[in-house]
């Protein structure tokens, strides 16, 4: 490797990022995920972003999402077909971007699996064990509410929306909990809990603050 190849492989390393936004639904992740967006654009003309979410592409899932009620149904199931679609992700879309030097912004990864499914029965450990061989996100950024909250905001949201586990508040209490025991449970992963229910921009300026911090980029 030539000297301008190790310089340009060094830039590209440190200008990658893998960030990812994660939370119960109706805790206003997407809209913070959508506002970190247009603040890296602005931040820098070298921040290249793709930004993608889950599940990727698995047609099988939001067919049990929109049509299966019951949030215990399906455990194995859903575990299965979650973890498919990602590894598929990370193939497909994570890891090439990463090996480009972009930053790369997910709408939910591995956490909500193991928060989910747990939740459903599945063994923690094993959802964990099934996960091994993924890229590790740099910094995730947990959007915490409590699910009276989280329910009534989608209660004002008609879009149609999977209802499958949402609709049950003590299944999403469950879910709350696991989210909130993850930097313990990954102590060597960056999760950092956010207030989501401060106001909107409050919340983003927290958010933009921790990743100026940790990056150095103010």
């Amino acid at each position: 490797m030539t000297s301008k190849q190790e310089d340009l492989s060094l830039k590209m390393a440190e200008r990658r990022k893998f960030i990812v936004f994660e939370g119960i639904d109706g805790c206003g992740k997407g809209t913070q995920f959508k506002l970190f967006h247009n603040f890296l654009w602005d931040l820098s003309k070298f921040n290249h972003i793709v930004a993608t979410r889950e599940p990727y592409k698995s047609k099988e899932i939001r067919e049990i999402m929109a049509e299966d009620k019951d949030a215990y149904s399906r455990p194995e199931e859903c575990a299965g077909l979650f973890i498919k679609d990602r590894f598929m992700h990370a193939e497909e879309v994570i890891q090439p971007a990463l090996e480009k030097g972009l930053v790369v912004l997910s709408d939910r990864y591995k956490y909500s699996t193991i928060a989910y499914q747990s939740t459903q029965g599945m063994p923690i450990k094993w959802l964990i064990h099934h996960h091994k061989g993924l890229p590790v996100p740099d910094l995730v950024y947990l959007i915490d509410v409590p699910v009276e909250v989280a329910a009534e905001r989608m209660k004002a949201q008609k879009d149609g929306r999977e209802k499958k586990f949402e609709s049950n508040l003590d299944f999403s209490g469950k879910v709350r909990k696991n989210y909130l025991s993850f930097p313990a449970l990954f102590p060597e992963e960056d999760i950092r809990v956010i207030d989501g229910v401060k106001p909107i921009e409050e919340v983003h300026q927290e958010i933009a603050n921790i990743f100026q911090k940790k990056f150095s980029t103010a």
